[in-house]
C-alpha cells in the first residue's frame, strides 16, 4: 500500500511540473530576428523586439535620408553638413537637417543678405556699423537699425536736425531751403549760410583754388576764401559793381541781380534791375517787386535775387490750418533766401527757429532762422544769427552794428515802447534803443 502512495504522489508531481513549464514557456519573448531570419547590412543590427535593422539594435532608430549610422556612438550621423562650410558666415554653424548655415544651428534662422547672426542670442540682427555711417549735423546713426535720427526721430525731405538750448534735437525745415549760393560756396544745412570750405567769404573776397591750380580746378578742401581777381580789368557802369566771385557786373554789388543790357539797376534799397521786355508794364513803367524780390528779365517773376533766383512762398495754409505770413528776401554779398518774416517784439517762429533782425541785409528784415552760434549778451559777432540766449528762456539776441567787414556786439531785443521796462536792469541799468533801419519800435537793450 504504501508502494502505490509513492507511485500516485510521484505521477502527480510529474503532471503539476509539466503544466508550470508550459506555463513559463508560453510568456518567454520572441526573437523576431531569428523568427523571419532577418539579415541587416552593417552597420546597422537588427532589433528583435520588431525585426527592423536599426542603428543600435534593440532599443534603437531608424536613421532617416541624408543619415548614416555611427557604429561606434551607435547613433545616426547627417551627412548633409559633410562638406559646408560656415566660417564665412559669421556665428552660425550648419543644419543637419538641410545642410544650410543658419543662426543657432539645427533649427535655427537664415540671416537675410543685411543681417549678421548673433551667437550669443542665436538670432539675426541687422548688420550696421554706425562707425563707418556718416550722418548730418547734430544727428546720430541709430545702431540697432542704421538709421540717421535726431532726436530719436527720422528728418525727412526739406529737413534739417536743429539743437535747443538743452541740446535736444528736433527736426526743422531745413536752413538751406530756398538758398542759393554764389560761385563754388556751398549752403551749410546747419545755419543756411553759403560757405567755402566751412567759412563765409567776406566781401571782396571768392571762394577759389590755391594760385596754379589747373584752370581754376580743384578738390573742395582745397578750396579758400581768397581776394577776388575775377575783376581784374572790368569795368562796370549804370550804378553796377563787379562781384569778384565771377567777375559779372551785379545791381547792388556783389550777390545782387545782373542786369540785362536794357535794363538799369535801381539801388533801392533793395537793389534790383528795372526795364527789359519782361519786367515792363503796358504802361511802359517798370514791375515793382515786394519784400525784397526784384523782377527776372527770364520770365518777368519777382524772385529772391532776381535773374535766376528763387520765387518766395505766398501767404497762404497748408491743408486748412492757420495762415503763413509770405516769405521775405533776404540778400547779402554771399546769398540769396527766402525767409519767414516776424516781429521781435511777439515772435511765433517755427519750433527750432527764432527771430533775428539782420541789419548786414541789402534790404534789412526780421525773419526766422536757426541760431548758428550760442553768443550772448556783450559778446562779438559777424553774423545776424550768432547771438542767442538760454536764461531766463532760450531767446534770440541781436547783433547790434553788424555790416560788411565790421562786426558787431549782442544785445537783448526789446520794446521801444516799453522803455527801461522791456529790459532787465540787473546787474546794470539798461534802456531800449532803437534799431537803426528797423521798424519803429525794433529795439536793442543798451547798457
Amino acid at each position: 500500500m504504501s508502494l502505490w502512495k509513492n507511485v500516485v504522489w510521484a505521477a502527480l508531481a510529474a503532471i503539476v511540473t509539466a503544466v508550470v513549464s508550459a506555463s513559463c514557456g508560453s510568456t518567454a519573448p520572441r526573437n523576431l530576428c531569428v523568427d523571419r531570419n532577418v539579415r541587416c547590412e552593417s552597420p546597422l543590427t537588427c532589433d528583435p523586439s520588431d525585426g527592423q535593422c536599426k542603428c543600435g539594435g534593440r532599443g534603437g532608430v531608424n536613421c532617416p535620408m541624408g543619415f548614416v549610422c555611427d557604429p561606434v556612438a551607435n547613433t545616426c550621423q547627417s551627412t548633409r553638413c559633410a562638406r559646408v562650410d560656415c566660417s564665412e558666415s559669421f556665428g552660425t554653424s550648419c543644419d543637419v537637417l538641410d545642410g544650410k548655415c543658419k543662426c543657432g544651428g539645427t533649427g535655427g534662422a537664415v540671416c537675410a543678405t543685411n543681417e549678421q547672426c548673433n551667437p550669443l542670442t542665436k538670432t539675426c540682427a541687422l548688420a550696421v556699423d554706425c562707425r563707418a555711417r556718416a550722418c548730418a549735423r547734430n544727428e546720430a546713426c541709430e545702431q540697432s537699425t542704421g538709421r540717421c535720427l535726431c532726436g530719436g526721430a527720422a528728418c525727412g525731405a526739406g529737413q534739417s536736425c536743429s539743437l535747443s538750448s538743452t541740446g535736444a534735437g528736433t527736426c526743422a525745415a531745413s536752413a538751406c531751403k530756398g538758398v542759393s549760393c554764389t560761385g563754388t560756396n556751398a549752403c551749410d544745412p546747419a545755419d543756411g549760410l553759403c560757405k567755402c570750405n566751412g567759412v563765409v567769404c567776406q566781401s571782396g573776397e571768392a571762394c577759389a583754388c590755391p594760385q596754379g591750380a589747373d584752370g581754376g580746378q580743384c578738390d573742395v578742401s582745397a578750396r579758400a576764401c581768397r581776394a577776388g581777381t575775377a575783376c581784374l580789368g572790368v569795368t562796370c557802369g549804370n550804378g553796377t559793381t563787379c562781384d569778384p566771385v565771377d567777375g559779372q557786373c551785379k545791381c547792388g554789388g556783389p550777390g545782387g541781380p545782373t542786369c540785362a543790357a536794357n535794363q538799369i539797376c535801381t539801388l533801392g534799397p533793395p537793389a534790383k534791375c528795372q526795364g527789359g521786355a519782361q519786367c515792363t508794364l503796358p504802361d511802359g513803367g517798370a514791375r515793382t517787386c515786394p519784400s525784397g524780390t526784384s523782377c527776372d528779365p527770364e520770365d518777368g517773376v519777382c524772385k529772391c535775387g532776381g535773374r535766376g533766383g528763387f520765387v518766395c512762398a505766398p501767404a497762404g495754409g497748408a491743408d486748412g490750418g492757420s495762415m503763413e505770413p509770405a516769405e521775405v528776401c533776404v540778400q547779402n554779398p554771399n546769398q540769396q533766401a527766402c525767409r519767414r518774416p516776424c516781429d521781435i517784439r511777439s515772435p511765433d517762429c517755427p519750433t527750432g527757429t527764432y527771430c533775428y533782425f539782420d541789419s548786414s541785409a541789402s534790404s534789412p528784415v526780421a525773419y526766422c532762422a536757426a541760431p548758428t552760434e550760442m553768443r550772448v549778451e556783450g559778446n562779438g559777432c559777424n553774423s545776424a544769427t550768432a547771438c542767442f540766449a538760454t536764461t531766463p528762456a532760450p531767446r534770440s539776441i541781436h547783433c547790434n552794428g553788424l555790416a560788411l567787414g565790421q562786426t558787431g556786439l549782442c544785445r537783448a531785443y526789446c520794446d521801444v515802447a516799453a522803455g527801461t521796462a522791456g529790459c532787465l536792469q540787473v546787474p546794470v541799468a539798461q534802456r531800449c534803443m532803437q534799431i537803426t533801419g528797423a521798424p519803429v519800435g525794433f529795439g536793442y537793450c543798451q547798457p
